[in-house]
């Protein structure tokens, strides 16, 4: 299929988005799955699930800054995407092995660490393939697809969970899609030549970044507080009763959604005003939220799986085009380090106040989740009225 015009670049972007397809695969057979080892096999209470999950996810936004920056320093990408993706495969038997609380912990925060490690240059690898006019289509794509491995992973979870009744037999079979990934790397993922004939990094250089790239990170900041782990999510539908073996395909649920959204709202935001796109995907989570906190039966839990689903699809990929787009060719990699930065501080908050009100009130985490989308809304409608 045709996402961008140029055949070369065409074959690149599409090697990039299946090794995306097979880590999102890898990853999503372990954490459909997680919270339920952690809080029905190890009993860890959810206010400390909700601090795994938020210093995890804080520490892959750490490395992604590091990784980000040595991609701009020494002109490289795929260096580090292959790091990372060995990080990630070696990390799953740690998880298998796991026999406490501190163990899955350092198994989630070393997985976590080498997405971060691969993550970051990725991005800024497909800002490097892509001319800027197709940047809302290329990171659509590989949202798409991130997100259809994330539906087989979820798939490939419950059907495995419900043949073998185990969760670590479920991670050790998580090792499979990284080991692929890993194939596809090695031969279809080089380098864009041209990011070698760009002029050297300074830090004194992140100031040219300019003043609208700093505004859409104020907004980010806010979102991201709304954006905790999909582990609060599976536990709000343990709450109606939901079987365990059934969960993870309410996240397939979601995810189909998602890969269903974020290529055509991509291709919308190249022809359109992208930040009014992005806005009507912080009103649908404003929705998905309310839906959570009032849902009276299980199927109303479905829906906002599926209301979650829409919004990831109409907002993940458009934040990465938001990104790429307001930085220069020879910072993209700085530019997406110091969005990971701010993103992973405002994860560990969020994820640590949703854990907090999840353990206090009812639907506790959505509480916090629409007040956050409400005043990210705002923000980004108050930014739109001054482009």
């Amino acid at each position: 299929m045709k996402v961008l015009p140029n055949p070369n670049e065409n074959t690149a972007l599409w090697a990039i988005c299946w090794v995306t397809f097979l880590w999102s695969m890898a990853s999503l057979m372990v954490f459909s799955l997680l919270p339920f080892f952690l809080t029905e096999e190890l009993m860890v209470s959810k206010t400390k699930l909700g601090l795994i999950e938020g210093t995890a996810v804080f520490l892959a936004f750490v490395a992604k800054v590091f990784s980000g920056l040595l991609s701009d320093i020494f002109k490289t990408r795929r260096s580090l995407i292959i790091v990372g993706t060995i990080g990630s495969v070696a990390m799953k038997p740690l998880f298998a092995c796991a026999t406490g609380l501190w163990s899955v912990f350092l198994a989630k925060s070393l997985d976590r660490i080498s997405k971060g490690i691969r993550s970051g240059p990725a991005d800024a690898h497909i800002a490097d393939i892509t001319p800027q006019t197709h940047h809302g289509s290329s990171y659509g794509m590989r949202f798409s697809l991130e997100n259809a491995g994330m539906v087989l992973g979820g798939a490939l979870a419950s059907g495995l969970y419900y043949v073998t009744n185990s969760y670590r037999a479920v991670f050790w079979c998580a090792m499979i899609p990284g080991i692929c990934a890993l194939a596809v790397l090695y031969r279809y993922v080089h380098d864009n030549k041209a990011i070698r004939k760009n002029v050297a990094w300074h830090w004194s250089e992140v100031r040219m970044l300019p003043k609208r790239y700093w505004q859409i990170l104020g907004g980010i900041f806010i979102l991201m507080l709304t954006r905790f782990d999909p582990s609060f999510l599976n536990l709000r539908a343990r709450e109606f009763s939901w079987k365990i073996e059934l969960i993870p395909l309410l996240m397939v649920g979601y995810y189909i959604v998602s890969a269903n959204t974020a290529w055509p709202i991509g291709k919308l935001a190249d022809r359109t005003n992208r930040l009014k796109v992005f806005l009507a995907g912080l009103i649908v989570m404003i929705l998905a939220n309310i839906i959570l906190i009032v849902a009276p039966n299980k199927w109303w839990i479905v829906a906002g799986f599926l209301v979650v689903g829409l919004h990831m699809g109409m907002t993940h990929g458009m934040i990465s085009t938001l990104i790429a787009e307001n930085t220069l060719p020879h910072l993209r990699g700085t530019a997406f380090a110091i969005y990971y930065l701010i993103a992973g501080i405002s994860l560990l908050i969020g994820n640590s106040t949703a854990g907090f009100l999840a353990e206090s009130i009812t639907a506790g985490a959505f509480y916090g989740g629409s007040i956050f989308a409400s005043l990210a809304g705002v923000y980004f409608y108050i930014l739109s009225k001054h482009e």
